[in-house]
């Protein structure tokens, strides 16, 4: 357990990244961001494939497919910062912790219901307190009403994707973490394909494609953030969460994933160079105790590894 923990925490401290990497991509949006992230996961994957010469059956890149489009819920996420804000969204989608720990367990009878209802309850009384004082609310009902949606809709999505994909490590063994995510990578490049041709119809008067051919500064911190966001925070990213879900129970991986936001929001605060509120810094380790208490609480006790041990 203790390496599925490492693993996992290593995965959040890389994925606390993309809250900080796009400050240096110049003036790109979130969309364009997302496509050039999983255009640069999808390519260094199908290298990666390639260079292996590996083959798998047709299901196994079905259900790739299936994934790597719940994976990508970071169009979601765009959605709804565009119409809600940021802090609304990060505060719901915050909540992945939760809900992936209460449905992984409902799915997979891992452990005791009850020992998640404590963890779950601090986690979102953390969460309320990092970004609560944030919140702005949108001129429009309507625009904020649409953000919530597509906020929930991400969160539907990351949870549905992090317990079926450790469901499917668990129950297909031969194929290694890091295989699993080139594989993924690569069926990440289908989505990408058909998102760039929806946006070219649809989106083709507000889209600068000169931009993308003048080499400048700009373009350069494009492609070099693209790159980062696609090659580690992506295909390294999910390589070691890969390893984390073979290790770990669901449950206990779910709560894991709050370090993920604790990363991102200690990495905003260090780019700008200010201490977080009371608050703030309340909720953060309220966070930390509270996984730290999941991990206590979910842990075999070694009265019980030893009876396991002796069967």
């Amino acid at each position: 357990m203790v390496k599925g923990i490492a693993f996992a925490l290593s995965a959040c401290f890389i994925w606390g990244l993309i809250f900080i990497i796009p400050y240096f991509m110049g003036n790109y949006s979130s969309i364009e961001i997302a496509l050039g992230r999983y255009l640069f996961y999808g390519a260094i994957s199908l290298l990666l494939l390639l260079k292996a010469r590996c083959r798998y059956p047709l299901s196994v890149w079905i259900k790739a497919l299936y994934l790597s489009f719940l994976s990508g819920y970071y169009l979601w996420v765009v959605l709804a910062i565009r119409y809600a804000s940021p802090e609304i969204c990060a505060l719901v989608l915050g909540t992945s912790p939760i809900t992936i720990a209460l449905y992984g367990n409902w799915t997979q009878k891992e452990g005791n219901f009850k020992l998640l209802i404590l963890p779950s309850f601090l986690i979102l009384i953390g969460l309320i307190m990092i970004n609560v004082p944030h919140i702005i609310m949108t001129n429009s009902p309507l625009e904020y009403a649409i953000g919530l949606i597509f906020s929930f809709l991400s969160l539907a999505s990351w949870t549905l994707y992090v317990v079926l994909n450790s469901r499917f490590l668990k129950n297909n063994p031969l194929i290694g973490s890091n295989d699993w995510a080139t594989i993924q990578g690569v069926a990440t490049l289908f989505w990408v394909i058909i998102c760039g041709l929806a946006c070219s119809i649809f989106l083709w008067d507000e889209l600068d494609v000169q931009k993308y051919f003048t080499w400048n500064q700009s373009t350069m911190s494009f492609l070099i953030g693209c790159a980062t966001l696609g090659v580690f925070c992506s295909w390294v990213g999910a390589a070691l969460w890969n390893k984390a879900s073979i290790f770990l129970p669901v449950s206990l991986a779910g709560q894991l994933m709050i370090f993920e936001t604790i990363f991102g929001v200690l990495f905003v605060y260090t780019l700008h160079q200010q201490m977080p509120s009371l608050m703030e810094g309340g909720g953060i380790i309220l966070l930390i105790g509270a996984v730290i208490y999941g991990i206590r609480a979910l842990s075999p006790q070694p009265g019980v590894l030893n009876a396991q041990s002796s069967n």
